[in-house]
C-alpha cells in the first residue's frame, strides 16, 4: 500500500452555508487545494508546473455526502491516485474527507488531465510528476483508457 497524502483544513465562516454546513463548493476547493500540496510536496509547486509548461484541466468530478461538516471543525483530505492512463496523461483521485473524529464526511472522486500549455493539448507529463501520482497509489489503483 502507498503512502497517503492527508491535508488538514479548518472550516471557517465563509466556507459554510446559512445552515452552518460546510459549502459543497468547498468539498471541491478543498480536495484542489489537497491535490496541489501532495505535489507541490513532491516538488511540484505552481512555478515548476509553470516553467515545464503544464497545468491541469479537470474532466470530471463527483462528491458523495455522508456527514455534515460545521464552521469550526477541522476537516483532513486525503488523497490517493485510483487510476492512471497509460502514458499518465489522464489520472483519477479520490479523496476522503474526514471530520475530526475520523468519521468520513465526504468522498470527492476526480478525473483530470495534464495539458501541455504549449501544445494546448492533453498530453503525458513529465517523469517527475507521475513519480509523483505513482508514489500514492491506492491499493486498488487501475489503469485507465486514453478518453476515461
Amino acid at each position: 500500500m502507498s503512502k497517503v497524502f492527508r491535508k488538514s483544513f479548518e472550516v471557517r465562516w465563509d466556507d459554510v452555508d446559512l445552515n452552518g454546513h460546510l459549502r459543497n463548493t468547498r468539498y471541491l476547493e478543498y480536495a484542489s487545494t489537497a491535490r496541489l500540496s501532495q505535489l507541490a510536496a513532491a516538488g511540484w509547486d505552481v512555478r515548476a508546473l509553470q516553467k515545464e509548461g503544464f497545468t491541469v484541466v479537470m474532466l470530471g468530478e463527483e462528491i458523495t455526502y455522508r456527514r455534515e461538516v460545521f464552521f469550526g471543525e477541522r476537516v483532513s483530505v486525503s488523497c490517493e491516485v485510483v487510476g492512471l492512463s497509460d502514458d499518465g496523461s489522464r489520472w483519477r483521485i479520490r479523496h476522503a474527507i474526514s471530520r475530526e473524529n475520523g468519521e468520513v464526511a465526504a468522498i470527492v472522486s476526480s478525473l483530470g488531465a495534464w495539458i501541455d500549455m504549449r501544445a494546448r493539448k492533453i498530453t503525458a507529463p513529465p517523469s517527475g510528476i507521475r513519480a509523483a501520482l505513482e508514489a500514492h497509489r491506492s491499493d486498488g489503483f487501475e489503469v485507465i483508457g486514453a478518453r476515461s
